[in-house]
């Protein structure tokens, strides 16, 4: 089916954009009234460049059944992002309010209230996870009509956004191992002990024994034993978001100091053995930053790289030319990253679900 199957255009298409967004800035977003952290959200998706391409090329629309009727448009979340993205990237203008998405925020997340200041990440997380789900119930549809018995866990969003880590667990009396894959959208890292998201992720990914009160039962040995857990990438994204976990702090204060971090990412330190992919690079293209002391105040505003590589701030209406060095000296909240190159198609469909989907994966400590 043309709106799954069809192959991600991971770089950009520059012949899909307005002279406007090829010569000028990003189109500016008003801000509607503590909609800052939508603002953010909507830049940097419609700047992900694969993501971008499906919705320039309406391939999504063109597909679904609300597009036949312009009444039922607003039921569903991947049109309305669709329209949202194509009309950020078409516009011949400077400035722009994204009104629909604000008065359509309970389609994403029905506990989310327009003039409410929501936390970037959760929005993020509700909106990739909605047009996903609305994939799946148009896959679905289409199965049950032509009785395709063919899986249908896939999606254009989880081939963008979706990834896969395995928690395994060795035995160390029988060095018997147990694996458990689960599927990810996104990764959440703690950074309260951490300086960089180099050692964030180090942290996450380093093994913990399983000991005294946190012994292992053995399905082999029959008996509690101590055990060696760890962490570790089975299916690295496409496009790879982080969140870095800032508002964990003591007495639920926001973290509020200087993660470094770089315009180039590897994860072949991190990949599981028995993984097909096992050197992942990624580039910079975006970051969400919020400026204040908690989630339920403060400001967001957001960094991305256009199609002629140019980096801007986004802060709601004022769109400015930035550059690299001022990105990477920001406290960042959000990062996004790119893959250098596209993940190969072996290393895919490689592993079995657990049958817990599309879970948001919190990225604990190891040892939390």
């Amino acid at each position: 089916m043309g709106l799954i199957r069809e192959k991600l255009q991971m770089s950009w298409l520059p012949s899909l954009l307005s002279e406007k967004r090829k010569r000028g800035p990003p189109l500016g977003l008003k801000n509607l009234g503590n909609s800052c952290y939508l603002n953010s959200v909507l830049q940097c998706l419609t700047y992900t460049p694969p993501l971008a391409n499906f919705c320039l090329k309406f391939q999504h629309s063109s597909h679904c059944d609300s597009s036949s009727d312009s009444a039922k448009i607003r039921d569903c979340p991947f049109c309305l992002l669709e329209k949202r993205i194509v009309r950020s990237l078409s516009l011949d203008q400077t400035l722009d309010a994204p009104a629909k998405i604000q008065s359509c925020l309970r389609i994403f997340a029905e506990h989310f209230r327009c003039g409410r200041q929501e936390d970037a990440h959760e929005f993020l997380r509700y909106v990739i996870d909605s047009c996903h789900n609305t994939c799946l119930r148009l896959k679905k549809l289409r199965r049950k009509a032509a009785a395709d018995p063919s899986n249908g866990t896939s999606s254009v969003v989880k081939e963008i956004f979706g990834g896969a880590l395995q928690s395994q667990v060795k035995c160390l009396s029988c060095g018997a191992e147990s694996n458990k894959v689960d599927e990810i959208m996104d990764i959440s890292l703690d950074i309260l002990n951490s300086g960089s998201l180099k050692d964030a992720m180090h942290k996450f990914f380093q093994p913990e024994v399983l000991d005294g009160n946190n012994k292992y039962k053995c399905d082999n040995c029959k008996k509690l034993v101590a055990a060696r857990k760890q962490m570790s990438i089975l299916q690295a994204p496409n496009i790879l978001v982080i969140q870095l976990k800032r508002f964990e702090g003591i007495f639920g204060g926001k973290i509020d100091k200087t993660i470094a971090f770089e315009e180039v990412l590897v994860l072949s330190g991190f990949m599981c053995k028995s993984s097909q992919d096992p050197q992942p690079e990624y580039n910079l293209f975006g970051t969400i930053v919020h400026s204040g002391f908690s989630p339920d105040s403060g400001h967001y505003y957001a960094y991305i790289k256009d199609a002629m590589c140019r980096w801007y701030c986004c802060n709601d209406s004022y769109v400015s030319l930035s550059t690299l060095q001022e990105v990477l000296s920001e406290k960042v909240y959000i990062l996004f990253f790119t893959r250098a190159n596209q993940r190969p198609v072996s290393a895919s469909n490689n592993f079995a679900s657990n049958g817990v989907n599309l879970i948001k994966m919190e990225m604990r400590s190891i040892k939390a």
